[in-house]
């Protein structure tokens, strides 16, 4: 049987263990995490291309969607469920999900439709479609140019070579760029129907999590294939799925959509659209909590959710696994990215959790 790594396995004395160390580790972190911001960072706007000193705190969601779910200004996070003691449990609204890649004049007008609000009450434009899009993939190119600079940096210090790893992430990395840059051109040039929205739904309530970014599905709704997350060939390209969950003030936005070159997911679409509308809601729950770790939650949340162990333990998920000898890496896949649990944890878009102004 394989092994699964789970943050949420840790056991006490591993948190012990961690909390005894977590000055000195914190410190080390801190210094190698400034000196890898510093020499990640370049020295034009992703977007416009122009020289700047002085990058945009922007938001991987909207500021203003996160409000709207915030008590005192404060988000419940990732480590708010897995009680992990080196994460922070707790973000502000103004730190939460924040990258430093574009001028503060672009950020203030290049994501202008998918931000204003009024724009989910009648149709989904492509536009808007394009302008997540770009942010997803803004995001995650921060993400992979620290950490390829943090473990070259990491590297020097320990002595351990990460060079390999590094390769993957720069693959990773300009596939991204190559993502961000079609993306522009859809939003700049008004393209129509490069994007396939599968699904939207406008709900009268507001759910109590905040969630935008690019996953890469694994395996299906039946355990079949889509994409193989541990072939680390270059010829093998990943294909992502764009996934949104939107509180707004008096009603919350979901979407799903994929670029329409996506072939891979025609499949997982017949298979989601025959869902009814609360199994729909329900897997996209656990796709968010299964998936990724940028999800922001109201703290307004009871104790039994944030101490359901089901949440955890899924929200915990490394996707990662150590392969018996009598497995295979698709085996191994298939398992550790199973979808068949979705109805097995609290549904968070539900409204059950729904928000009370």
């Amino acid at each position: 049987m394989d092994k699964f790594l789970n943050l949420f396995s840790i056991s006490e004395s591993q948190k012990e263990e961690m909390l005894e160390g977590k000055v000195e580790f914190s410190k080390t972190i801190s210094q190698i995490s400034s000196a890898s911001r510093k020499s990640s960072k370049n020295d034009k706007c992703l977007y416009c291309g122009e020289h700047t000193t002085s990058y945009c705190n922007s938001h991987s969601i909207p500021a203003s969607f996160l409000k709207n779910i915030a008590e005192e200004g404060k988000l419940l996070t990732q480590a708010g469920l897995i009680d992990l003691p080196l994460l922070k449990p707790s973000s502000g609204v103004n730190q939460a999900g924040t990258f430093y890649i574009i001028c503060r004049d672009c950020d203030s007008k290049i994501f202008t439709d998918y931000e204003n609000k009024s724009n989910y009450d009648g149709e989904v434009t492509q536009k808007i479609l394009a302008q997540i899009v770009m942010k997803n993939y803004l995001k995650t190119i921060s993400q992979r140019a620290f950490e390829i600079s943090f473990h070259e940096h990491m590297g020097e210090d320990v002595g351990i070579d990460f060079s390999s790893i590094n390769n993957i992430k720069d693959i990773d990395l300009k596939e991204n760029v190559r993502g961000f840059n079609r993306a522009k051109k859809v939003d700049a040039k008004c393209v129509q129907e490069e994007y396939h929205l599968f699904f939207y739904e406008k709900l009268n309530y507001v759910v109590p999590i905040a969630f935008q970014h690019q996953l890469t599905l694994a395996v299906d709704v039946e355990g079949n294939v889509v994409n193989n997350l541990y072939n680390h060939d270059t010829k093998y390209k990943m294909q992502h799925l764009h996934l949104a969950v939107f509180p707004l003030e008096e009603t919350s936005v979901v979407m799903m959509f994929i670029d329409k070159n996506n072939a891979r997911y025609r499949q997982f679409i017949r298979q989601f659209i025959r869902l009814p509308l609360e199994d729909k809601l329900a897997l996209v729950n656990y796709m968010i909590f299964l998936y990724s770790e940028d999800f922001f939650l109201s703290p307004s949340l009871g104790e039994d959710v944030v101490n359901d162990e089901g949440l955890k333990l899924v929200s915990g998920s490394m996707g990662i696994a150590m392969v018996g000898r009598d497995s295979s890496v698709i085996v191994a896949l298939k398992q550790n990215f199973d979808l068949s649990g979705f109805k097995g944890i609290p549904n968070l878009i539900s409204s059950e959790h729904s928000v009370c102004q």
